[in-house]
């Protein structure tokens, strides 16, 4: 190891460690020796690693030394919610330089960039949030704040959604939570209501002891992309109710990560059983020797169901997966091929059950839909693919039932996406509907020799073949090993 870089390692742990010494002093007693100490070293880890090479290290302790300038001069008062963050903030600067010292290690992990990219957001908002403005001496007439602002914007969006978000209880702090989920109704709608006022950001000490924000948003964009726009730090669930529909469906009700967990578990056993009745080489036929395997999945499937909090919105789904179940292990007994009837009739079924269990979901697993209204839609793409969750995705669908045609710019731009999302192991395919269904067929006909598409016809369609496909079958049955040892 370089000379200078074994310095910059050597003194930027030693003052790492005087950092959380004056962190924990503070957790006692405030001190302002202490809080500009924390923002000196702040600032010469900054400087230090920006010589050094290391931009990444330098640009988070920027943040932190923002937010601890605040709090010396009083634009924001420091208090738990600051030491949190900056003790979360330390311990990730000790990851990356840990990191930077291992020679295998050529890159951070992708969750170190997350937390990364969490900090800085939190920061963020939290100075936005709390900032204090300068009295002035003569009378002023109050700026309007975001919650005001947001309000006073005329609705627009065909779509109207009520929004829950429930806050995680080990949130360091609400109010940039908060203000996060209003940046982003501010990017995607407009705000027709809002459980909280500008108050809430007003200059009284402490953070307010909220744990749920409801909003009502205006907006174009459709209730599975939403999910993926408020996939915000600190959010531990959300639920959504569409306004414009005349009556509630099963699927509204709130859930957690636990419940989405559960709910990709028993998407597995779906893909199994669909794989085993719908698709083998057996034709119509279910052996005796597939009892067992029917009843193993089964049980997987109870034991997700009872992981689920709220099984009483779900009670008919399992009831009727019960039901299924129990038809299926019926007909395993014998050689001679099912009647056609019969075999029709489970098919159904378990297609029926399966888009019912992926609807459960809301978009969050497995497959992603994005639905662009209208021309020069590519950026917004762009945008939904970026914060999109890579670990949990397979495929993302577009619908593209609302166009009518494609411009050159949008099939070479979707080209590119496409051979971008393959390289992170997602597919992008195309749903093609209604009465543009077969010109924008036939665009996607007409550059296969450049590049294929598979066109579907519904998102349960796009569900089924990826089902039927032995790849993405594997890729799904690595995903619910990985999700059966959380729940």
């Amino acid at each position: 190891m370089d000379s200078m870089i074994q310095y910059y390692m050597e003194e930027t742990e030693d003052m790492l460690q005087k950092a959380e010494e004056c962190l924990i002093r503070l957790e006692s007693e405030y001190s302002s020796d202490d809080v500009n100490e924390l923002f000196r070293i702040a600032h010469t880890i900054k400087g230090s690693s920006h010589l050094a090479g290391y931009e990444d290290i330098g640009n988070i302790m920027h943040k932190i030394e923002d937010m601890l300038d605040c709090a010396r001069n009083g634009s924001i008062l420091f208090d738990q919610s600051i030491a949190s963050l900056c003790f979360e903030g330390l311990d990730i600067v000790k990851k990356m330089l840990q990191c930077k010292k291992d020679p295998e290690s050529q890159e951070m992990t992708d969750g170190l960039v997350d937390d990364v990219s969490r900090i800085s957001e939190m920061i963020d908002a939290l100075i936005h949030a709390n900032k204090r403005e300068e009295t002035k001496a003569a009378a002023k007439q109050p700026e309007m704040g975001i919650v005001s602002s947001l309000l006073s914007k005329k609705p627009e969006g065909r779509n109207k959604y009520y929004i829950t978000f429930f806050i995680e209880e080990d949130a360091p702090m609400v109010s940039p939570v908060v203000m996060m989920i209003l940046k982003g109704v501010e990017e995607i709608g407009t705000l027709v209501y809002s459980s909280v006022t500008d108050g809430y950001f007003s200059d009284s000490p402490g953070d307010q002891e909220i744990r749920a924000l409801d909003i009502i948003l205006s907006t174009d964009v459709e209730e599975a992309e939403l999910y993926t726009y408020f996939a915000l730090s600190y959010v531990d669930r959300i639920n959504i109710v569409d306004l414009t529909r005349s009556r509630l469906e099963e699927s509204d009700y709130s859930f957690n990560n636990s419940d989405n967990d559960a709910y990709m578990v028993i998407l597995g056993v779906f893909a199994k059983l669909c794989n085993m009745l719908c698709g083998g080489p057996e034709g119509k036929k279910i052996r005796k020797e597939a009892l067992p395997v029917i009843e193993n999945l089964h049980s997987e499937a109870v034991s997700a169901f009872n992981k689920i909090k709220n099984k009483k919105r779900i009670r008919t789904f399992i009831k009727d997966f019960n039901e299924f179940i129990s038809l299926v292990a019926e007909t395993c007994g014998g050689d001679s091929d099912i009647d056609e009837e019969l075999y029709s009739n489970i098919r159904t079924q378990m297609v029926k059950l399966l888009e019912r269990a992926n609807n459960f979901t809301k978009g969050k697993y497995v497959l992603r839909v994005f639905k662009p209204e209208k021309n020069n839609f590519i950026d917004r793409l762009k945008n939904f693919i970026v914060m999109v969750n890579k670990a949990s995705t397979l495929s993302i669908a577009i619908d593209l039932s609302k166009l009518n045609i494609l411009h050159e710019n949008e099939v070479k731009a979707l080209v590119e996406i496409k051979k971008q999302l393959e390289t992170q192991g997602i597919e992008l395919g195309i749903i093609a509907v209604g009465s543009g269904a077969r010109r924008i067929i036939n665009i996607f006909d007409s550059i296969k020799p450049v590049e294929e598409f598979n066109i579907f016809k519904s998102e349960l369609d796009a569900l089924l073949r990826m089902i039927h496909s032995q790849d993405s079958f594997h890729k799904i049955a690595e995903k619910i090993r990985g999700v059966q040892y959380e729940i």
